[in-house]
């Protein structure tokens, strides 16, 4: 298998790389990067860049590196991986009071989606259908990621119809000092109808169906990871003694991992 145009990914990759490893490194070991965010916010940005630091950093250059030799298991993974950070630069950019990195913010937001596109019109281009064997857990994974939206929209649905019916702001709007909270508007308009497209996709055995399938596990194991990081995070600082969402991202976790080892050891 040939590999994508390599000039504008590889300097895409390095400008993305270097970008995170900053501000993933100020948020972790400088004090004033949230300073004009509440505390509870803070607690979990520090969380989410600890984990961006120590796995997600070294997991795009290593998906990358071996992505460049042709390996597609790496192609898919790091696929997976710029959409994780696509995902979370949303928020960091929209989410995140301003402060001396937002600039920064913008490039990996920027750098990681154009990275993203990249990657799914190569994968498309390039994987066959015949690459997905007929013992693939398809109908498994496409039930799993229902499941997932559908248990998101009944949590987010539950912190918003009830401020939508009595035009007031959620609490987690407000607690934040925020506009609106990002992850709402990102995981109700567009992830969670991805993850439902995506299993649409997977019962029709469409190809790609099969492409975005691992794209979603890798990314909803990066995710699950830096969820637990924020809780157990929130629990150094003394704002939550609550740990339970941790036990559950941990479950997830491990559910995503099992699909996507299906999937890895299966490709041909």
């Amino acid at each position: 298998m040939k590999t994508m145009s390599v000039k504008p990914v590889t300097l895409l990759t390095i400008v993305c790389a270097i970008a995170l490893t900053i501000v993933s490194w100020f948020g972790v070991f400088d004090d004033t990067t949230y300073a004009r965010d509440a505390a509870s916010m803070a607690a979990q940005g520090i969380g989410q860049d600890m984990v961006n630091l120590f796995l997600v950093v070294p997991l795009l250059l290593f998906s990358f590196f071996l992505m460049r030799r042709g390996n597609i298991i790496f192609t898919l993974l790091f696929g997976g991986t710029v959409f994780y950070i696509t995902y979370s630069f949303f928020i960091y950019c929209f989410g995140v009071h301003f402060n001396r990195l937002f600039l920064l913010y913008c490039v990996v937001l920027g750098t990681s989606f154009y990275l993203l596109i990249l990657v799914l019109i190569d994968l498309h281009q390039k994987i066959l259908v015949d690459r997905f064997p007929e013992r693939l857990p398809n109908k498994s994974t496409a039930i799993f990621f229902i499941v997932i939206a559908l248990l998101f929209y009944l949590i987010w649905l539950k912190d918003v119809l009830p401020a939508v019916i009595h035009n007031a702001v959620p609490k987690s709007v407000s607690d934040y000092q925020l506009l609106v909270n990002p992850v709402h508007v990102l995981d109700m308009a567009i992830a969670l109808p991805g993850l439902v497209a995506g299993a649409v996709l997977l019962f029709k055995k469409h190809k790609m169906g099969f492409i975005l399938a691992p794209v979603f596990l890798v990314f909803f194991i990066i995710l699950t990871i830096a969820l637990v990081a924020m809780v157990v995070m929130l629990k150094v600082k003394g704002i939550s003694d609550d740990i339970s969402a941790a036990v559950i991202f941990v479950l997830l976790s491990v559910i995503s991992f099992f699909f996507l080892g299906s999937y890895l050891r299966k490709l041909r």
